[in-house]
């Protein structure tokens, strides 16, 4: 069958729809044009059973009736020798033969009917028998009005039993056309779905090929398969993959040529202004040495720019190299490097560390640690908290950066991770951000196959939650 189905490729949607429809309506159709043939039928017979049922019992009846005036018309013959009466008698009795051969067509007499046809005969030539023997003779119709009674309620019983046989007919008939309704009904069933199948699949793979598009995964190489429209639209997008990708090449490069190439005056720029803070050409003014201090923390905050968008070009081209890494020595680090600022802040710093080790790559997992921390310590309240924890959560290691400050806003909550983009709030660090941090820690976090998210569960704090894989030897010591 899905051979069958591989090779059936309609050249449009359009096509593919029509082709549907008709299929799907092909056995209604035959449905319906079986029921209208069976119920035509099944109202022959029905109207055919019915005419023949009252026309059998009318002429049973009307042989009762005659058997009595035919005993009435001889007994009267016998007694006023009337030869009108005995030519009435031979009328009735011949209608009575005409009456017994049409309803012997009928219905099955057997015996009684063939009884019958031979008591006719004698009562033939009882009308030849003068009024004496026919008197002494006349018994006759006691066993003759017998024998038409008992065909009368045979007749009847056959009629019943033609009516019963009617009734099962058109039972089995239902029956049948309730087996055939569902045989074509799941037909329909059958082809609706194959019809569904065979559209949503190049959907979904269109679906597919979106998804691996914006979350920039390699497309598959295959060919969609299906109507042309979609094919052609598998193209585009296999197309604006590669252009998208070239984009991002041509990006990187420019960010790598531009970093290197900001780097090269920003180490004249700070040599000049460290020589000139160090006073060796010179003792300075307090307004001189106030300019060179202020040259100085702009570099610093320059360089800082250059280190991030180098940053950001490294994750997105170096390979990552998972290993067991140690979390609080990274910590440690990060925190030492953000100790002025600490201070003069006047954080206060909880770390509360899980001695499980996450599996990630060391520097980009140091990145992500230099990120979080540098964001919390410049958006921390003075005189704040800053709260480091972890936790093993299942499979996974879970680091949470937290501190006290103003909530993120709802609609910032989710553009604070794009490249570029900084929140409405107002940063509290001697420098200004370039709003690139959290989106390198991010992408640092889904290239080490974790993930990277804003807990908004406390209330009180501003936290971000760094979730990342464990080794199974890990997992399984834990537990």
């Amino acid at each position: 069958m899905s051979n069958g189905v591989r090779g059936f490729a309609p050249r449009s949607l359009l096509q593919l729809v029509l082709i549907a429809f008709s299929l799907v309506l092909l056995p209604l159709i035959l449905l319906v044009i079986q029921n209208g043939r069976s119920l035509d039928r099944v109202n022959l017979l029905a109207q055919d059973g019915i005419e023949s049922a009252v026309i059998d019992t009318r002429r049973a009846s009307d042989m009762n009736d005659l058997t009595l005036e035919m005993e009435r018309a001889i007994r009267r013959y016998a007694v006023l020798g009337n030869p009108e009466l005995r030519h009435s008698y031979l009328r009735l009795l011949e209608r009575y033969r005409l009456e017994l051969d049409q309803l012997l067509l009928g219905i099955d007499g057997g015996p009684l009917g063939a009884s019958l046809q031979h008591q006719l005969i004698d009562l033939v030539d009882l009308a030849q028998a003068s009024g004496e023997q026919i008197r002494e003779r006349v018994e006759l119709f006691s066993a003759f009005n017998r024998d038409t009674l008992a065909l009368d309620q045979l007749t009847r019983a056959q009629i019943d039993g033609r009516i019963e046989q009617l009734r099962e007919h058109v039972t089995q008939v239902r029956r049948q056309l309730w087996m055939l309704s569902a045989a074509l009904g799941g037909a329909s069933l059958l082809l609706v779905l194959l019809f569904t199948y065979l559209i949503i699949r190049p959907v979904r793979q269109l679906e597919r090929r979106i998804l691996n598009l914006g979350a920039g995964v390699e497309p598959e190489e295959r060919p969609v398969r299906g109507p042309a429209e979609l094919v052609a639209l598998g193209d585009k997008l296999q197309w604006l993959h590669h252009r998208l990708r070239e984009l991002e090449a041509q990006k990187l490069q420019f960010l790598r040529h531009l970093s290197h190439e900001l780097k090269t005056p920003l180490a004249s720029l700070r040599e000049g202004a460290d020589l000139l803070l160090e006073r060796v050409t010179g003792p300075l003014t307090d307004e001189q040495d106030e300019i060179c201090e202020l040259l100085v923390h702009n570099s610093f905050r320059l360089q800082g720019l250059i280190e991030q968008l180098l940053d950001y070009n490294r994750i997105q081209q170096v390979q990552v190299y998972q290993e067991s890494v140690m979390v609080q020595p990274l910590l440690e680090q990060s925190l030492e490097a953000h100790r002025l600022t600490i201070e003069n802040k006047r954080l206060q710093v909880s770390l509360a560390l899980d001695e499980a080790s996450p599996l990630a790559d060391r520097h980009r997992l140091k990145l992500v640690l230099d990120n979080l921390i540098s964001n919390a310590v410049n958006y921390a309240d003075v005189a704040g908290v800053l709260r480091i924890e972890s936790r093993f959560d299942a499979e996974d290691y879970v680091l949470t950066v937290a501190n006290t400050g103003q909530p993120i806003p709802e609609r910032d909550r989710e553009r604070i991770f794009e490249p570029f983009v900084q929140g409405s709030q107002v940063r509290k660090g001697v420098l200004k951000g370039s709003g690139i941090g959290l989106s390198i820690a991010r992408e640092a976090a889904v290239s080490m196959g974790g993930r990277l998210i804003l807990n908004t569960t406390m209330a009180e704090l501003v936290c971000f939650e760094l979730s990342l894989p464990t080794s199974q030897e890990q997992g399984t010591r834990d537990d």
